[in-house]
C-alpha cells in the first residue's frame, strides 16, 4: 500500500511524494516573500499537500453521494467545501472545473 501512495521513480526506486516537486517549487516561489526554498521544506510541503488532498477526497467521498456511485465527483468536493466547517476556507475558490476534476480524480485513484 505504501508503494501505491508514494509511487516509484523512473529507476523503480520508491518516491517520498507523488506530486511533482518542480511545480510545487514554482507555486512557492510565486510568493513575493519567498526568495529561496530549502529542499526539506519543499518535500514537507509536497507531503502535507498530498495528505490534505487525500483527507479532502476521503471526507468528500464518505459524506457525499460518491458512496452510492462508487465515484468521487467535483460536486462532492465542492459540496464539502461549502458545507463542512473544516473546509470552509475553500468555499468560493475559483477552480477550473475540467482541469480540477481530472487532476483530483487521478490523484485520488493513486491515494485510495
Amino acid at each position: 500500500m505504501a508503494d501505491a501512495v508514494a509511487g516509484r521513480d523512473k529507476c523503480g526506486e520508491p518516491r517520498l511524494v507523488s506530486l511533482p516537486l518542480s511545480r510545487i517549487r514554482v507555486i512557492m516561489k510565486s510568493s513575493p516573500e519567498v526568495s529561496s526554498i530549502n529542499q526539506e521544506a519543499l518535500v514537507l510541503t509536497a507531503k502535507a499537500t498530498e495528505l490534505f488532498v487525500q483527507y479532502l477526497a476521503t471526507y468528500s467521498y464518505r459524506h457525499g453521494s460518491g458512496k452510492e456511485r462508487k465515484a468521487l465527483t467535483y460536486s462532492d468536493v465542492s459540496n464539502t467545501a461549502e458545507e463542512s466547517e473544516t473546509f470552509q476556507f475553500l468555499a468560493g475558490a475559483k477552480v477550473y472545473h475540467d482541469l480540477a476534476q481530472e487532476d483530483i480524480c487521478s490523484f485520488v485513484r493513486v491515494c485510495l
